[in-house]
């Protein structure tokens, strides 16, 4: 039986992360890290370059095809990555 005080690890480890502000940049992470997974073959294919400045996520794509369909399916996309990251990670979605 642990005692009323006692943490487990990982309980530390998520209040270390969260008092630092890092637990918005590891979700941030995760998200680029998964970007084929999160957005599937195609769009990963085209993607040139991802990146995060704030809460705002920059996608710089490769094709105008690709793009504008990506465009389109911003809102879903946005949807998607933050219920990925349980919480309000991306702002804004901006397409280059």
């Amino acid at each position: 039986m642990r005692k009323s005080n006692e943490q487990t690890i990982g309980e530390v480890l998520q209040q270390f992360l969260k008092e630092n502000n890092l637990d918005a940049k590891l979700n941030q992470a995760n998200i680029i890290g998964n970007w084929e997974k999160l957005v599937g073959p195609l769009f990963s294919k085209h993607t040139k370059q991802i990146y995060f400045s704030a809460s705002k996520l920059f996608i710089e794509i490769d094709s105008p095809a690709v793009k504008n369909e990506l465009i389109m399916q911003k809102s879903n996309l946005l949807s998607k990555l933050n219920e990925f990251s349980d919480g309000e990670i991306v702002s804004e979605i901006i397409i280059k």
